[in-house]
């Protein structure tokens, strides 16, 4: 019998047992809100903060099974609990001698990172928990297929595995709830029914997946991260090598195979085909760990045949979406996104993919080059945001000089110098950078708004910081190439946002942390050169699951 309006108005009083006392935190209190088949009130007992676990109430000999959220645990009384059994399950109860259970949580079961509706209310809100993946050997095991794995590395493997430690420890010294990504894959596993796994390993692993079934027993989140050697180092019957899991190369980048924002979970859809797996991955945790239980998926980039990376996702307030697009994400996903969602959508031009080029590397994503940083300050890329300097972006000569040099070079010594085309198509596409196009909520009408994205933000009030720090008295030149551009390669404005003005940054990167400092930004930092040269900054590294609580 569902719960409605009219149930709720003739409640009865029935028995309740209260089943599981012993693994409550002493005894309990209710608080928060609290929701009965779509009908939600807030509770007398609410609390300050907020814990969501769900608490099942089942009706003995009756099929009916309801569940309330318990957004708070303290060690005060359990009346509450009791008091609400009695309104609520009993306002629908068969029968007045209808015994009801109302099952208690285990302590072990109940998140200490604090979620509730919004999830994420804004990109700058503070960090209350967030998904990574930890590392380790995996290091060592995870090269991309193609690239003679595990033999070539793009960085010092000790030493990115060092950098990331630091990382964490900033995270778990302010408090913030860290879900490492290799336990709730082994949570997924462990709670998944026998058939969806299987099911789960034959779409996502072809290649491998009956021999992985046929361990399955043995599999976990550290199998599936390459953690293990017992299931990496593997040969078929050939004798040649044969991992049961390809290497994740990208998958510690944890922020682009998903994104929180404020109505759940958006499911990205990316290009390559390793970026695909950890969508795959992600979609089979949010379905199976019981720690994502109360986030749903609320957007599927592959459902709806769209590419979509996290990294270019920022959630600006908990009406309004930015959004890289033409890249590593497509235009249409903006309008999905604001249809779906019901949010703007303010979709930025990034360098076209059709047109790949030295700078689509450098413009990766929306946050390779812009984040915000408190509620009025952000830092971005100087001029390639900016209509002032469409048809003036001081970066043009350098790169026409260098392509007049290479073609000369090449013609007095007959040898390949460079490639002066793509350098070409580099300067062709800087001027299609940064335009703003707004996609409406609910409908996804497009507004082409005449102008970039520093511009839209400076009319929004914003205080600009530059990657790179001011220019000062530097020729413009030393400025783009040793301050402005260098710091971008290195992740300058890649920063992840640990609440209204504190960020987490790269301790490298001395002009924009400098910078944003003098802007009035704590910023707090780690080593990160062998992280910066896999082409990733902390912003990549974390998915932020709850912000703003």
């Amino acid at each position: 019998m569902p719960l409605d309006g009219t149930c709720l108005n003739r409640a009865e009083q029935v028995p309740v047992r209260v089943v599981g006392l012993d693994n409550l935190p002493g005894s309990a209190k209710l608080g928060g809100r609290v929701s009965f088949g779509g009908i939600g009130t807030t509770s007398p007992w609410a609390a300050p903060t907020f814990t969501a676990h769900t608490v099942y109430l089942t009706h003995s000999g009756d099929s009916m099974r309801q569940s309330f959220s318990v957004r708070s645990f303290s060690a005060q009384s359990f009346s509450a609990l009791m008091i609400l059994a009695l309104l609520f399950v009993g306002a629908c109860s068969p029968s007045a001698d209808t015994a009801t259970d109302v099952v208690a949580p285990s302590v072990g079961d109940i998140p200490e990172g604090g979620y509730s509706e919004p999830f994420v209310t804004a990109d700058v809100a503070t960090l209350n928990a967030t998904l990574l993946l930890s590392f380790g050997d995996n290091i060592l095991h995870s090269s991309s297929m193609g690239g003679g794995h595990p033999i070539f590395s793009m960085s010092h493997p000790p030493r990115v595995v060092d950098e990331h430690a630091k990382c964490v420890e900033i995270l778990e010294s302010e408090g913030v709830r860290v879900l490492d990504i290799r336990d709730l894959l082994t949570s997924a596993i462990d709670n998944a029914p026998r058939e969806e796994l299987e099911q789960f390993l034959r779409d996502v692993f072809p290649v491998t997946a009956e021999a992985a079934i046929a361990r399955i027993d043995e599999i976990d989140g550290d199998s599936i991260t390459n953690f293990r050697d017992d299931h990496f180092y593997l040969r078929a019957e050939d004798g040649t090598f044969d991992p049961l899991f390809p290497g994740m190369p990208s998958m510690y980048w944890s922020r682009d195979f998903a994104i929180s924002t404020p109505k759940g979970i958006i499911i990205g859809h990316g290009k390559a085909f390793q970026r695909s797996i950890e969508n795959h991955l992600m979609r089979f945790m949010v379905a199976h760990a019981p720690e994502l239980a109360d986030f749903p998926i609320v957007f599927d980039a592959a459902e709806h045949d769209v590419n979509l990376d996290g990294g270019d996702l920022i959630v600006y307030d908990e009406n309004t979406i930015l959004l890289g697009v033409d890249n590593r994400s497509d235009r249409e996903a903006a309008i999905l996104l604001a249809q779906t969602l019901d949010m703007d959508v303010y979709a930025v031009s990034m360098p076209p993919w059709d047109q790949r080029s030295g700078i689509s590397r450098q413009l990766l994503h929306l946050d390779s080059t812009f984040n915000i940083v408190d509620e009025k300050t952000a830092v971005v890329v100087p001029f390639f945001m900016e209509k002032e300097y469409n048809d003036s972006n001081p970066v043009v000569p350098i790169l026409l000089g260098i392509k007049r040099q290479i073609e000369t070079w090449e013609e007095s010594t007959d040898s390949e110098v460079g490639d002066p085309d793509a350098i070409q198509t580099t300067v062709d596409v800087i001027p299609e950078v940064g335009w703003l196009t707004h996609y409406a909520a609910g409908t996804g009408e497009a507004t082409e708004l005449e102008t970039k994205l520093v511009d839209w933000m400076r009319e929004q009030g914003f205080t600009i910081v530059y990657v790179g720090g001011p220019q000062g008295d530097l020729p413009i030149e030393k400025y783009v190439l040793e301050r402005a551009m260098f710091e971008l390669r290195w992740q300058g404005s890649n920063v992840v946002q640990l609440g209204p003005g504190k960020i987490i940054a790269y301790e490298h990167n001395i002009y924009t942390n400098q910078a944003l400092r003098d802007a009035g930004v704590e910023v707090v930092t780690f080593p990160g050169d062998s992280l910066s040269m896999r082409n990733g900054g902390p912003h990549c590294l974390l998915m932020p699951l709850v912000r703003g609580l």
